[in-house]
């Protein structure tokens, strides 16, 4: 009796035991997966809408691009400057803009419509008329264009009344304004050119996007107007009329929010534009939304029904085994027998093994601790996805102390690690910046610091007073202290980036983020340096556009083969970078830029820049890979007065070419010959046309035809300047018998017809 009721209670008690565990198990699933599919489908919503985004943003941004090629064409330059001279120039110049008109229009099926401004005549022009500003059928880009404070700008939706062909459409446009010049002060502006997108475009790119999910999306500018939706009825409709979304200064930056409305509950997922300063926001139904949570709900109440049924098998199963040596235990106590020796073996071998277990829990939770520590000081750096208020809690358990507020991020950057003797010493020193930094800050306030990877260490201070200022200098106090220390016990040097002080948890990852920019600026300031992102405040653009046109007289040295002069241009392009603290990827940029010039100015000489280049030299990793601004210009240097020599050396050797002197020396004696042609010469040289057309721009840096009008328009501005010869007779005698084909080639060699010409050279 004693024993029957000893192993039910037993019985019951892991019935009991084994139903909680599972019910608990199912219960706190379900929270977790809960908690974690909310964040995967809000965080689906916001890269939706970021698709949505970026594939509006690349239309307009490649519709911007067409515009700033299209702006820098001459005949624009003449239309908006208003310089025509007689009215067969502007004819001339009209049909020419006609024709590229269309051609822009056929290249770029995502403009609507798009037209020329002239602020000097005040007329505009499109591909299929020209008329004055009072006349012209839309004129309400007019007011935003005069009050830009930039060079282009994107105006939001607007209703025109478009004429195209001769026939009325009324459409919703969005609209591009970009001045001309392009790069200038609005006083000095002469015009501009105005690029019309129907908005139906960017509908239709944000429907693509919405078929993959539930709720509407809108585009709204910064009036917090709606300019794009597929509810066309709220088209340039308020934000705030819609109950479900929020006040539109809420939304900033991109992320979501949640509205309970009268109609139900709402999340608004919200991304705003660096490009154009709109806003994209989506409202999705919380219902919608949640219906796969409902799923797996339903799912983990079936899976633990049936575990419930299970385990109430396998206790009742299991236990009749398991406890039989102490069935027999109290057998033998209640008969007052010993029994056998090992009747308890079981139960002696389980407490064992539960001990050995538990032991070996503890020892992996210890060696745990330094990389969950590293996971969440990872976490607050990179901003991966973190909840604040839930990280506190871990700080006391995983050891890391912080005051509540008032945080500065330190970047150290171990120099010149590529020198060190292998990757394991790389990877000591890290570890002993690591533990010193750690100590010194110890010293100031609470922080911590974390190897981010071999050679990098990032440091958190967190600072107990509310003084920015006060806080900063200590911060660069310390990291002066971490660069002497290292310097002197380790024979290394280091560069530090510090950011700015921060209030929260949340500006951790803004301030690292700023410590890792100005620590870039270690290629201008050198190694062994404390930078702050104070010392790279930002600067006026005006001088980097005129650092960019100082590479052209470095290009003009490179043409003209000047080796002293392109020396003496890179001298003052890289003192200017240096001197107008010009942010390194720019410095970068600016170098492959003047490299890639530089070729493409070799190229178009007719020589094959593959004959001088080395096919295995990666000119990218190279410029990224300089230490510092001197490396840098020395190896700019290199390459480009290579160039000249190896354009030298091609030049030398063309003009060793006795047949191409020959054939320069027959077109001088026979340019009048109207049927002069490559094929003619090649007959008349016994040579292939293909290998005469080579031969021929290799020694000459230009094809026969290039040669030829150029050797007829030298003779016959000879002519000219005889007021006897009439203009046609000068057009027979250097080979031309059309006499309209001789005056377009003349004006296009000399930018003047030949009556003009005439007219300046009179003797």
């Amino acid at each position: 009796m004693f024993q029957g009721n000893i192993t039910a209670r037993f019985k019951i008690i892991y019935g009991i035991v084994f139903l909680l565990i599972i019910s608990s198990t199912a219960w706190l699933s379900y929270l977790s997966s809960k908690g974690s599919l909310e964040e995967q489908l809000r965080d689906t919503n916001i890269a939706l809408l970021h698709l949505s985004q970026q594939k509006i943003e690349m239309m307009l941004r490649e519709i911007d691009t067409n515009t700033i090629n299209f702006i820098q064409e001459p005949e624009v330059a003449f239309f908006l400057n208003g310089r025509y001279t007689n009215d067969e120039l502007r004819f001339s110049h009209f049909n020419s803009l006609n024709s590229k008109f269309k051609t822009l229009m056929n290249a770029n099926d995502n403009i609507s419509s798009f037209y020329l401004y002239s602020i000097q005549n005040k007329s505009l022009l499109t591909d299929s008329t020209f008329a004055d500003e009072a006349d012209f059928y839309d004129m309400s880009w007019l007011q935003a264009f005069n009050q830009m404070p930039r060079y282009q700008q994107w105006l939001g939706t607007r209703k025109i009344t478009e004429i195209s062909s001769g026939f009325q459409l009324d459409k919703n446009v969005m609209t591009l304004v970009r001045q001309f010049p392009l790069i200038s002060n609005p006083q000095y502006r002469k015009g501009a050119i105005i690029v019309n997108v129907d908005e139906r475009t960017v509908a239709n790119l944000i429907e693509d996007v919405d078929k993959q999910r539930p709720g509407q999306t809108f585009v709204v500018n910064q009036q917090g107007v709606i300019i794009s939706s597929q509810n066309k009825s709220l088209l340039l409709q308020p934000l705030s009329r819609i109950a479900a979304i929020p006040e539109l200064k809420e939304l900033n930056g991109s992320g979501y929010a949640i509205r309970d409305t009268q109609d139900g509950s709402y999340t608004t997922f919200y991304v705003s534009s660096a490009y154009n300063g709109w806003k994209y926001i989506s409202v999705v139904p919380n219902p919608e939304m949640n219906r796969p949570l409902e799923i797996i709900r339903n799912l983990l109440y079936a899976i633990a029904a049936g575990m419930f049924i299970v385990a109430v098998v396998l206790v009742y199963a299991v236990s009749s085994y398991t406890f039989r040596p102490l069935d027999r235990f109290f057998r033998s106590f209640a008969e007052k027998k010993i029994g056998r020796h090992g009747d308890l073996t079981y139960l002696e071998k389980f407490f064992k093994q539960m001990m050995s277990d538990n032991e070996t829990l503890q020892k992996q939770m210890h060696e745990s601790l330094p990389a969950l520590k590293w996971r969440l000081i990872m976490s607050l750096l990179m901003a991966d996805k973190t909840n604040y208020s839930r990280m506190r809690k871990y700080f006391d358990m995983l050891g890391v102390e912080f005051f509540d507020a008032r945080f500065v991020v330190l970047v150290i950057e171990l120099n010149r690690r590529q020198e060190i003797a292998s990757p394991r010493d790389v990877y000591l020193f890290t570890y002993a910046i690591s533990n010193v930094a750690g100590e010194l800050v110890a010293g100031v306030c609470k922080g911590v610091s974390v190897e981010v990877n071999d050679g990098v260490v990032a440091v958190i201070m967190s600072f107990e007073e509310d003084d920015p200022q006060a806080n900063q200098l200590q911060a660069l106090q310390v990291a002066d202290l971490v660069k002497d220390y290292v310097s002197a016990h380790f024979k290394q040097t280091v560069t530090i980036g510090v950011g700015s002080p921060q209030l929260e948890l949340e500006g951790i990852h803004r301030s690292y983020q700023e410590a890792l920019n100005a620590l870039k600026y270690k290629l201008i300031m050198g190694d062994n340096t404390v930078i702050s992102i104070d010392d790279i405040a930002g600067h006026p653009n005006d001088k980097f556009y005129r650092i960019w046109a100082m590479g052209d007289a470095v290009v003009g040295a490179i043409r003209e083969t000047d080796e002293a002069r392109l020396e003496t241009q890179l001298q003052k392009l890289f003192y200017e970078m240096v001197a107008s603290n010009v942010p390194p990827d720019m410095m970068k940029q600016m170098c492959i830029q003047l490299i890639m010039n530089s070729i493409k100015a070799i190229s178009d000489k007719g020589l094959d820049i593959k004959q001088f280049l080395d096919p295995k030299e990666n000119i990218y990793h190279d410029i990224d890979t300089c230490a510092n601004v001197d490396d840098m210009k020395g190896y700019i240097s290199a390459f480009l007065s290579q160039l000249i020599v190896r354009t030298q050396e091609k030049r030398e050797s063309r003009n060793g070419s006795e047949t191409v002197n020959q054939i320069v020396a027959y077109l001088e004696q026979h340019y009048m010959d109207s049927d002069l042609s490559l094929n003619l010469l090649a007959s008349q040289f016994k040579l292939s046309v293909p290998y005469l057309s080579k031969l021929f721009k290799e020694s000459t840096e230009m094809n026969f035809m290039d040669c030829l009008i150029q050797i007829r328009m030298e003779k016959s501005k000879q002519l000219l300047q005889d007021p006897s010869l009439k203009i046609n007779t000068v057009a027979e005698r250097v080979g031309y018998n059309n006499p309209q084909s001789f005056t377009r080639i003349f004006k296009k060699y000399t930018g003047q017809t030949p009556g003009e010409y005439r007219e300046q050279h009179k003797p």
